[in-house]
């Protein structure tokens, strides 16, 4: 048993992906995001509750990652969001993913090769529409240059796409709806040319909750279906969802040190005991993606008890105030983020406490962290 681990919740992943499916209109696709194992959540065992659920497809970052998902039984279509290298082409072919072509070189070296093999390869096309990162220009000529990738002998054009920036700004939309005006009127000037492409889809979590509108023919959520909503404190306080919080991350107490006033803790001597005092050092740090600083800002549960972390955060330790607690043992089960005798550290608090988000919170984590699986789901996954 490690001293530090993850705990996953297999049943409100399932909750949250049949919620999330259930805000669709007949015929709109379900892609589940999976990138960045699954947001931390563990790649395979995640995307295999999502198609229990009802997933259609599954988008990951790059193509080792739709690789992973082959190996492990997945047999969804699995589109990559971001750029792939020539040196990857051949896991597009061998794997069966779908790239994000957003380059007339790229699509014309993709066309070349599914030629030389003799097979057609299925591609999704992106345009950048507002948010400035990958996707085609939207110029004059986005038009011609599509039109020509439709007609390329080796590729399919399954689908296009965009991505809303600022779907975290709800109820402001405005930035919204320009973005997808202005990709509603290029598919409109393609269907226009004779040229239909059969997915279109731009709404990440944020827009499938907010934006029903523009779902389309498929839709991307993906911290929603972790039982995250768009990252930011407040960001989405208007909209109620009945997302089930699926991640806890705990840990045990390695040390336990009763200390006089005036005792220097951590590196640096940066905190000092206000009165004598009860320290705990737990054995996980910020390689495990407990950010430095969270030092003073944040807190963890010890026996339901929110105990401040003090001193620095170290590379594999942490040390906590737990004088408040009665009695603590070496050994016993502390939280990090999680719920614990009616107390709780949710994900976006955990977030804030570093500085960052809860999806980034939960990204952080490190691979040092095994992921223990709970539910009736882990049961029937044999995990």
């Amino acid at each position: 048993m490690r001293s530090s681990w993850v705990e996953v919740n297999l049943d409100a992943l399932y909750h949250n992906a049949v919620y999330m499916k259930s805000l669709l209109a007949p015929g709109c696709k379900l892609l589940a995001p999976v990138k960045g194992n699954a947001y931390g959540f563990g790649i395979v065992p995640a995307a295999k509750v999502f198609a229990k659920a009802g997933a259609e497809y599954f988008g990951v970052a790059i193509p080792e990652e739709g690789k992973e998902l082959r190996e492990g039984g997945l047999t969804q279509p699995i589109l990559v969001f971001g750029a792939t290298f020539p040196d990857d082409y051949c896991l597009l072919f061998d794997y069966n993913l779908i790239p994000n072509v957003f380059q007339l070189k790229q699509a014309e070296e993709l066309n070349d090769l599914a030629l030389e093999r003799g097979t057609k390869l299925t591609i999704h096309l992106s345009v950048d529409t507002g948010l400035t990162r990958l996707g085609f220009d939207y110029t004059g000529e986005l038009l011609d240059t599509i039109e020509t990738i439709c007609h390329m002998p080796g590729l399919i054009v399954e689908g296009i796409f965009s991505m809303l920036a600022t779907t975290e700004l709800y109820p402001n939309r405005e930035y919204c709806d320009w973005q997808f005006n202005r990709f509603m009127i290029l598919c409109n000037e393609l269907e226009q040319r004779g040229i239909k492409i059969p997915l279109k889809h731009i709404c990440d979590g944020g827009g499938t909750l907010a934006f029903p509108e523009m779902h389309l023919d498929m839709v991307r959520p993906g911290t929603p279906l972790y039982g995250m909503l768009s990252g930011e404190p407040g960001s989405m306080d208007e909209i109620q969802a009945p997302l089930q919080p699926a991640i806890e991350v705990k840990t045990r107490l390695a040390c336990v040190r009763r200390v006089p006033k005036g005792t220097k803790v951590g590196y640096g001597a940066t905190w000092e005991a206000p009165a004598d005092s009860t320290i705990g050092v737990l054995p996980l740090g910020f390689v495990d993606g407990v950010a430095r600083q969270a030092a003073g800002k944040g807190w963890v549960l010890v026996q339901g008890i929110k105990c401040p972390i003090i001193g620095r955060v170290c590379m594999d330790q942490l040390m906590i105030d737990m004088s408040n607690v009665q009695n603590p043992q070496f050994g016993e089960e502390v939280v990090v983020m999680g719920s614990q005798n009616g107390a709780k550290i949710d994900i976006l608090e955990a977030g804030d406490f570093a500085g960052t988000s809860d999806t980034e919170f939960s990204c952080r984590l490190g691979r040092r962290l095994p992921i223990r699986y709970v539910g009736n789901l882990a049961e029937e996954f044999g995990l």
